[in-house]
């Protein structure tokens, strides 16, 4: 009965809240956000914080990894923040974060 009553569970969260389409759009966008930072760090590491920009690894894959730590770090709030610094404008669809 317990595993039954999981199923569902797992069913309805599914549909309502992991897979949902405003979920899903925002997923993407989030997505696309990190991706654009990553871009940018990557073209120029001046965009880091000393700290950050001084541990640099010097050559790939670590380059790369210490850039994706750099961003896995960050609050959703200051991604948006450095985007902004950035990019000039806020990423659409993510005012909430």
């Amino acid at each position: 009965a317990m595993a039954q009553e999981e199923r569902a569970l797992k069913s309805f969260m599914y549909e309502n809240l992991y897979l949902h389409s405003e979920q899903v759009t925002t997923a993407q966008r989030a997505s696309h956000v990190i991706a654009k930072l990553f871009a940018a760090y990557s073209g120029d590491t001046s965009l880091m914080p000393d700290q950050w920009r001084m541990s640099l690894p010097a050559s790939e894959p670590a380059t790369s990894r210490h850039i994706a730590d750099f961003i896995a770090g960050m609050t959703d709030r200051y991604a948006m923040d450095q985007y902004a610094a950035i990019y000039g404008s806020r990423p659409e669809g993510l005012s909430n974060v």
